[in-house]
Parts: structure tokens; C-alpha cells; sequence
């Protein structure tokens, strides 16, 4: 079937249904989709939040507790200990084809109880309470959509890692601050998409590197200050005056002078790894091959229009994460061996050929579940022998496609997040008027009831001249929630956390988490392409790329930045 031009049913653009886009709806059984695919995955989006954390009490035993949902939720939340013990039951509802389908999956899904957390009861055993969308770590505190670590601290995106702070996007780094899309490298602060460095400040895109400062685009350098190579004992000499004084003013004044730096080096027009990776499109993408409009993919293969995949296989429109996937549709936080799940959200472990469900567990041949484990042949968590499940579910798709509901994800307004609350307003950040303009609803700050004790401009710049007195302060943030980061307009100091910043001369931070990760992720490009040409003289190829026309940086095509740069 030829490529057809729609109109989004939401932002009124246009968009393209490839003939490869066809051949796949044909092949899982669905209809085309009616919005792009930003609009898809914003959607998606929205059922997805992994660091806003409220103080609620459990449904169940009145205890407080940490809870990815607040209070205003209608579904009972249970703590991860009281949901795992499986001591409840499901409810269930019969069909009734004179009703939407989605009213009685709203219905069902308010009945059912839900964990607080998206986390395992390993990680809360071994101390890492507050964390979501984690698992498998050890002594962290704040981590978030990040697993297996130990002893690391408000970061995201996080994994492999041991005794790590403010990090983005980063794979087994120990002993490290404030880093973006870095891997492989011990003692590396303020930098951004390096790779096997130790001991590096202040870096971008560097790899093998070790004892570098201020360094851009360099390979296996050593003893490097703002690119020039120096002695090892002058280096030394000048690292050791730098280091020793190092405050917030210093280092606003080196992450600029980084910035200045990188402005004048070639970048190649998309992260990716054209040696494992050549028929890709996106960005961010490593050892994957036949990807279309992907974005943060991993060991992937035949996938179009996806995020934040790991080891998916022939899937389109899936969000976070595979590990395995594969025939998958419409999905967000589905994976370990998913098969054929459809318009689904947090389904996983060993799900397979279900449909609209949440929350699901170890199971197979569902349609309209939520909360199920170890189950089949479940339509809205009713029970049904197999040939009456095919012909029910035979029943449902007729009425919901005459409703115009079937082959779409959930709609917004089932979602138990609003806007600012899931990692939608992250990736696609927009103000309140907004998102309340595209029908999204928005989430009122709650009240604080703390009070400040620590002003920033009292507070000293160098930490030798801080004391143990400053983890029973309650110190402003800078940005005051005049910001879009949803500021939390204060924050306090734990002891692990002074601990690191005194072993590595570091200030304490003049930014509450909030306001420093939505500064480190406005580093991290868009999820969106722009048809651009390579930017070196003489040169005719063109491309898709993440980085806008209006961006500053110098973008080359693969050919020209390999001859160049590499």
C-alpha cells in the first residue's frame, strides 16, 4: 500500500502513514493511527511519572507512605509490600456492549488498587525508599527510571553506576556529578556525552580521555586544559589551584566557557553509531539497525516511531522499554519478554497477545485488564473459557471501532497523571494556558508547609567552610518556582550527600533536584527531527537531525565529520 498524507486528529498537522507503517497495522489487526506521532507519544507520555513523589497514606493499612500518586486519585494505592503480598483481590466487571469500552476500563481500573511505587521490594530492602520507575538498586536515594546501582543520588536515567550524583543518561560511572549521556568513566564531573574518562572536569564529548579539563571532541588525550596540552606537572599544578576553590560562581563561569568551546567544533547531526547502526533515523541510538524516527534506542531492530527501547523487535510506537519486545503497539513501560502487547501501560514481566491492560503481570490473553498476575483469557479481569474469550473479544472490537475507540492508546483523560505530573511535560514542556489549551489537564503545586532557614546568599561557596550544621537547614533555591522546572523552591542536605561533596571539593548546589535535572535535561536535544543540510562548505548531503535550524552549533553530515573530527 502506497504512503498517505493525514491530518492529526489533535494538533490539526499534517502527517505521513508510510507504506511500511501500513503493512505492520495490517499485520497486528488495527486500524491506522489518527494522530502523528508526536501526538501518539505524548499521550503515551502521560501515563508515565518517575520522579514527582508524594506523601500519601496507603489505602490499605492507613500507614504513611511514599507514593508515585497523590491524593487525588479515585483507585485505592496500596505500599509496594502490601501490593506484592497479592492479600486482595481483582475486581472484575462484565462487558456491557451499550456502554464505551473506555468508560468500563476507566470503571475497573478505579477499582483496582495500584502500587505506590514502581519498584521492586529488593531495592526498598536494601535502603533505596525513595525511588520510582527503579529496581535492583542498593542505598540510593532519589534515582529514578534507573537500576542496578548503588549509593547514587537524584539522578535519572541512571544505571550500572555506583556512588553517583545528579546524572542524566549515563551507564556505569562511579564516583561522578552532574554528567549527561557519559559512560564507562570514574571521577568525571560537569560533563556531557563522554566515554571511558577518568578524573575529567568540564567535558564534551570526549572519550578515553583521562585528567582533562575543559576539553572538546578529544580521543586517548591526557593532562588537557581547554584543549591545550600541557606537562604533566604544570597540569597538576593548575588542576590543583582550580580544584581548591572551587565555587558556584567558578563553576557558572566554566560550564560557559565549555559551552563557548563547543560552539566551535563540528557535531555530527544525530548520536548515533553509524558502525552497528547505519539505517537508522532518530537520535540516540546504539547498536540497532532498520530504526525509523527513533529516539534513545539500544540493541533494536525494525522499530519505527519508538523511545527509550532496549532490545525491541519489530515494535512501533512503544516508550520505555523492551528488554525484550517485540511485535508490540502503543505501549508504555512494557518489556521482559513482551509479545504482541497493544496499547497497553505497565505490563511486564512475561506478557504476551493482550490488549488495553495495566498493570498486568506474567501473563497472556487479555483484553481490558488491570492488575491481573499469572492470568488468561480475561476480558476486564473476568474469567472465560478460551473460545469464549476469542468471541468476545471478536464482539468488543466491532463495537468500539463503530465508537471510533479501537486502535487508539488510552485517552488523556484516564490517565492518573496530569500534564506536569508525568514525564510528558519533560520532553514536550509547556506552560499551563498550553497544555490546558490542548485539553491536557494541569496540576496545582502543593502546598509547602517548610519553612527557610538558609538563605543562598549566606550560604559559603567553598565547602571546607561548610559544617554538619547544614543538614538541619532548609535551604532556597535559587530559582525561587519562577522557573519551569517545577522548582519545589527549597530543599535540604543529607548526610551522604555532604559527604560526597566534601570528598570532592564540590559546593553545595544552589538548585533544588527539580530545578537542577530540568536544567541538565534541556542539555539532552529534542525528540524531533528538522530536514537540514550539512553544514561544511563544498558539501551536498542532507539529513534529519534533532538539532533546529536556529541552533548555533556547526552540524556535519557522517561522511564529513568522520574525515573531520575523528
Amino acid at each position: 500500500m502506497n504512503s498517505e498524507t493525514k491530518i492529526c486528529q489533535n494538533c490539526k498537522q499534517n502527517f505521513v502513514i508510510e507504506s511500511e507503517d501500513f503493512q505492520f497495522y495490517k499485520r497486528i489487526e488495527v486500524p491506522p493511527p489518527t494522530l502523528c506521532p508526536e501526538c501518539r507519544l505524548r499521550r503515551r507520555m502521560l501515563w508515565r511519572n518517575e520522579r514527582l513523589l508524594h506523601k500519601r497514606k496507603s489505602s490499605l493499612s492507613g500507614e504513611e507512605i511514599i507514593s508515585q500518586f497523590s491524593d487525588a486519585v479515585v483507585f485505592p494505592v496500596y505500599s509496594p509490600k502490601e501490593y506484592f503480598s497479592r492479600m486482595w483481590m481483582s475486581p472484575e466487571l462484565e462487558y456491557n456492549s451499550e456502554r464505551s469500552f473506555f468508560d468500563q476500563f476507566h470503571e475497573l481500573l478505579n477499582k483496582t488498587p495500584q502500587c505506590a511505587l514502581l519498584t521492586d521490594l529488593q531495592s526498598l530492602e536494601h535502603g533505596s525508599i525513595y525511588q520510582n520507575g527503579a529496581s535492583r538498586n542498593k542505598g540510593c536515594y532519589m534515582v529514578s527510571a534507573s537500576g542496578d546501582n548503588e549509593d547514587c543520588m537524584y539522578s535519572n536515567n541512571l544505571d550500572y553506576s555506583k556512588s553517583s550524583l545528579d546524572s542524566l543518561w549515563c551507564r556505569r560511572i562511579e564516583f561522578s556529578y552532574d554528567n549527561i549521556d557519559s559512560l564507562d568513566s570514574n571521577k568525571l564531573f560537569f560533563s556531557q556525552e563522554c566515554e571511558q574518562c577518568v578524573d575529567c572536569w568540564f567535558s564534551y564529548n570526549c572519550k578515553n580521555c583521562i585528567n582533562c579539563f575543559g576539553c572538546v571532541g578529544l580521543r586517548n588525550k591526557s593532562y588537557c586544559l581547554w584543549n591545550k596540552q600541557l606537562p604533566k606537572e604544570e597540569y597538576e599544578k593548575e588542576i590543583k589551584t582550580i580544584l581548591a576553590d572551587l565555587t558556584p560562581d567558578k563553576i557558572s563561569y566554566f560550564r560557559s566557557k565549555l559551552d563557548q568551546l563547543a560552539l566551535l567544533f563540528p557535531r555530527k547531526y544525530m548520536h548515533i553509531d553509524f558502525v552497528s547502526s547505519a539505517t537508522c533515523t532518530g537520535d540516540y541510538i546504539v547498536n540497532s539497525k532498520n530504526i525509523f524516527r527513533g529516539f534513545t534506542i539500544h540493541e533494536s531492530q525494525n522499530s519505527r516511531y519508538c523511545s527509550k527501547l532496549i532490545a525491541g523487535k519489530e515494535c512501533f510506537d512503544m516508550t520505555d522499554w523492551g528488554d525484550p519486545a517485540e511485535l508490540c503497539y502503543e505501549c508504555i513501560t512494557v518489556g521482559k519478554s513482551a509479545y504482541k502487547v497493544l496499547f497497553s501501560n505497565n505490563c511486564w514481566p512475561e506478557c504476551r497477545e493482550i490488549s488495553y491492560c495495566d498493570s498486568c503481570v506474567n501473563s497472556h490473553h487479555l483484553f481490558g485488564c488491570v492488575g491481573l498476575k499469572d492470568a488468561s483469557f480475561c476480558i476486564l479481569n473476568k474469567k472465560y473459557s478460551e473460545d469464549e474469550y476469542y468471541k468476545m473479544t471478536k464482539n468488543i472490537i466491532i463495537d468500539m471501532v463503530q465508537r471510533g475507540e479501537y486502535g487508539e492508546f488510552f485517552p488523556k483523560e484516564l490517565s492518573p497523571f496530569l500534564y506536569n505530573e508525568a514525564i510528558v511535560q519533560e520532553y514536550f514542556p509547556c506552560s499551563r494556558k498550553e497544555a490546558e489549551s490542548r485539553g491536557y489537564a494541569w496540576a496545582v503545586p502543593e502546598e509547602r508547609d517548610y519553612k527557610i532557614t538558609k538563605k543562598i546568599s549566606d550560604l559559603p561557596g567553598n565547602i571546607k567552610d561548610i559544617d554538619d550544621c547544614i543538614l538541619n537547614e532548609v535551604i532556597e533555591c535559587a530559582h525561587a518556582g519562577k522557573c519551569t522546572h517545577g522548582c519545589s523552591t527549597a530543599f535540604k542536605i543529607i548526610k551522604e550527600e555532604l559527604i560526597f561533596y566534601k570528598r570532592f571539593g564540590l559546593p553545595i548546589p544552589r538548585l533544588c533536584f527539580n530545578c537542577r535535572h530540568g536544567e541538565r535535561f534541556a542539555k539532552r536535544n529534542p525528540m524531533r527531527l528538522w530536514h537540514r543540510k550539512c553544514m561544511n562548505g563544498g558539501c551536498i548531503n542532507e539529513f534529519e537531525t534533532s538539532y533546529s535550524p536556529e541552533r548555533k552549533e556547526i552540524i556535519y553530515c557522517e561522511q564529513c565529520y568522520q574525515a573531520e573530527v575523528i
